[in-house]
């Protein structure tokens, strides 16, 4: 068995764990890391050093990796920032690469499309890095789903409470941003930390092991409560697939206590609860019978170049996680922001800002996680709360035949 050769662009941030999943997962004989695209080698000089001495080769540009590295490089790695996806997938799809390009895959369902018509005309592959789509629970679960077990899908909710400090929106140029050097972000909870969450969702909707459910229509609020940012913080969703599975999402980055996302999957025989933190699931069905599990030791995140180099090696047919099964959660995106028109800033008399015990500057919406909760448990948008006089309501979106997004408009 040949070793998939691949590269990665960056050192920095998500790039490194990049880096150290590769290193972990070289030992199984599939794969090896051969290049890295190092734009600053002065900034990352030691890093630099240290990729050298293990015989792995320094690209200064993803121009010249892409130029000179096709004798030992077979797939891309893309960890790299929100706007510049799609146009990277493609250039180095062009080039005679195939992608492994980490989520959200494109900001815009136009983006998306051209990525796979890309895939079509090149015969290369985009892999797309949700990793929850290569977990053991969450494929478990759909196959459960897909077997009749839980009868009738009628709902999936999820919710999640992640704080994200200044240093979290410091950390780069787009972070927090709607709109960076002109391109399209729409970095806010829904579009980035808490993505695999609402992908899980749509996924687990869809009717076959690699599709993910075609939408109907759309509705979502969009807040801010950070005084410094453009973008969401605090969002909220409701859609309908067109099967008429209700899905609804909840996830705030200025909750008052951190708790990590949950989701239940409601269906006419049962009801499976899904927790992220160790990704523990229990399934009861109305018969009686309850079904507990686990991700079984697997790394997800190590999942996804698994996956992406059993593609490569013709050891699988189809990838996990793919542009094509990832554009209805592009779709519920772009119709979110259409829904909202925009985003709504939270009066600041409601939000503190502090620097917490471990020094990170912190904000905080006073009773947020009240808030979520209910609107869980009632399956309503905070708007629909009648408690919540600054909340807006939205409108539905169809999305059926949704083919652009376009906020400038």
């Amino acid at each position: 068995m040949e070793e998939v050769g691949f590269a990665v662009v960056g050192v920095r941030n998500f790039a490194d764990s990049y880096l150290h999943n590769l290193e972990e997962l070289e030992a199984e004989g599939k794969m090896k890391l051969t290049a890295v695209v190092v734009k600053d080698q002065v900034k990352n000089a030691e890093k630099v050093r240290e990729l050298r001495h293990k015989g792995i080769a320094i690209y200064s540009s993803y121009e010249s990796l892409l130029k000179d590295a096709k004798n030992s490089v077979d797939i891309i790695g893309l960890p790299v920032s929100i706007p510049t996806h799609a146009e990277m997938a493609i250039e180095g799809m062009k080039a005679g690469y195939d992608i492994l390009m980490e989520k959200p895959p494109a900001p815009t369902v136009q983006q998306l499309d051209a990525i796979m018509k890309t895939e079509k005309e090149t015969g290369r592959f985009t892999s797309v890095g949700f990793q929850f789509i290569h977990s053991n629970t969450i494929r478990k679960i759909k196959q459960f789903i897909l077997e009749g077990k839980l009868g009738e899908i009628k709902e999936i909710a999820a919710k999640g409470f992640w704080p994200r400090f200044k240093s979290y929106y410091d950390r780069n140029d787009w972070a927090g941003k709607s709109i960076e050097m002109g391109k399209l972000v729409l970095d806010g909870p829904m579009h980035n930390a808490f993505a695999h969450y609402l992908n899980n969702m749509i996924f687990l909707a869809g009717n076959d092991m690699q599709s993910s459910a075609a939408l109907k229509r759309v509705r979502a609020e969009l807040y801010r409560a950070h005084s410094y940012i453009e973008s969401d913080d605090n969002s909220c969703l409701e859609a309908e697939t067109t099967t008429g599975t209700k899905i609804y999402f909840y996830v705030t980055h200025v909750p008052e206590k951190l708790r990590h996302p949950y989701m239940e999957i409601v269906g006419t025989e049962g009801k499976i609860e899904w927790h992220m933190e160790e990704e523990k699931t229990k399934i009861e069905l109305n018969n009686g019978q309850v079904i507990e599990m686990d991700n079984e030791g697997l790394n997800p995140h190590q999942e996804v170049f698994r996956i992406a180099a059993d593609k490569k090696l013709g050891l699988i047919e189809e990838l996990y996680c793919t542009p094509e099964n990832t554009r209805s959660f592009t779709v519920a995106i772009n119709g979110a922001y259409d829904s909202a028109k925009k985003i709504k800033a939270i009066p600041q008399d409601l939000v503190e800002e502090f620097t917490n015990d471990e020094g990170e500057y912190q904000t905080v919406l006073k009773e947020i996680d009240d808030l979520i909760d209910q609107a869980f448990a009632e399956r309503k948008l905070i708007s629909d709360l009648e408690q919540v006089d600054w909340a807006v309501k939205t409108e539905w979106i169809n999305v059926e035949n949704y083919t652009a997004f376009n906020p400038f408009k």
